[in-house]
């Protein structure tokens, strides 16, 4: 494989890099360490998950999950996944962000420390009885009753009752997904709802739960499937690491995007008195669509110029607050947690 970046898979505490190193090594992952933290990583060849295909996607999404589960099955009950795609140049560009994030990364696995993400979804087990249910609806039968009385059907007679089964289903589907919800909470310290494949799945959510608390969690799952018997299929997935509450991102600022974005607000960051959003306002008010007849300018002089620079700017700021204590080096990394 030729060598033309470093993956980063996630982020963990040095007391567990020992197991991942014996265990892992096969397979290319290794760790860079930083003080009391390490990133787990592997040579790649990949440069930009923006150039891949839906198949290639896939393939890297269950790699990236199978080594972050790995992980947490070797020990690493406190693990930090970092955003798919996260790819580097270099080790010391994980190093970077490793400095830069310290205080970041500190505060989540102190966080994540005695919880654990479980998902729960929940499909109808016989959707056409469920709609042929649904469709016994006195509503919906009042308005069939009157059609048929017309002696036709016409086209938005049956948008009308489409709309309707609609509307009841989405009823049903919402008292589900809250019942099965506000059962689980008493064990959880947070939730997140994900997006329902379509009407035959009422819930598909991702609970923070307590470690503490996993068995009453899971035994209340059990006392649901008993209520729902023969009408819907509940599936698990978990433990897994706390992807939907604290995933990792970092964002490279190159010394010239601070430079072009300086040159396009008119501001000098050495200045104790400069005023980023100031400069921003000024600059926009002067380039905004509707005061300019050609709003294209490549040398920096547009609304959209302008926007992109004050963005650049507060990362920029954002990365100044975040690694205070270190030297800066270009490119320079802003570290988030996304939840």
């Amino acid at each position: 494989m030729t060598h033309k970046g470093i993956y980063i898979y996630g982020i963990v505490k040095n007391d567990c890099v020992t197991a991942i190193k014996s265990a892992l090594s096969e397979s290319g992952v290794y760790t860079i360490e930083y003080e009391d933290i390490a990133a787990v990583v592997s040579d790649t060849k990949l440069e930009k998950i923006e150039y891949m295909n839906r198949e290639e996607l896939a393939r890297l999404l269950i790699d990236h999950q199978q080594k972050i589960e790995k992980l947490m099955s070797l020990g690493c009950s406190n693990i930090i996944p970092m955003q798919l795609g996260t790819i580097v140049s270099s080790g010391n560009d994980v190093m970077k962000i490793l400095e830069n994030g310290k205080k970041i990364f500190s505060d989540t696995f102190n966080k994540i420390n005695g919880v654990e993400e479980i998902d729960i979804a929940a499909v109808w087990s016989n959707f056409g009885e469920f709609i042929k249910k649904v469709s016994e609806n006195p509503q919906i039968i009042k308005m069939k009753a009157a059609i048929a009385d017309k002696g036709s059907c016409n086209e938005a007679d049956s948008i009308s009752i489409g709309k309707l089964i609609k509307e009841k289903i989405d009823q049903k589907n919402s008292k589900v997904n809250l019942d099965v919800h506000n059962s689980l909470m008493p064990f959880c310290i947070a939730s997140k709802k994900h997006e329902t494949m379509n009407d035959e799945m009422p819930v598909n959510y991702a609970f923070l739960v307590k470690k503490e608390n996993h068995y009453l969690f899971i035994n209340t799952i059990d006392e649901l499937d008993s209520i729902y018997v023969n009408k819907l299929n509940f599936k698990i997935v978990g433990p897994l690491p706390c992807y939907s509450f604290y995933t990792a991102e970092c964002k490279a600022i190159r010394k010239a995007d601070i430079d072009k974005a300086k040159s396009v607000l008119g501001i000098d960051l050495s200045s104790q008195e400069y005023d980023l959003k100031k400069a921003y306002r000024l600059k926009a008010s002067l380039t905004h669509p509707d005061k300019q007849s050609n709003n294209v300018d490549d040398e920096g002089s547009s609304f959209t110029a302008a926007n992109n620079a004050y963005k650049v700017l507060l990362d920029y700021g954002s990365i100044i607050k975040q690694a205070s204590s270190i030297e800066l080096k270009d490119p320079f990394y802003l570290v988030k947690i996304k939840n």
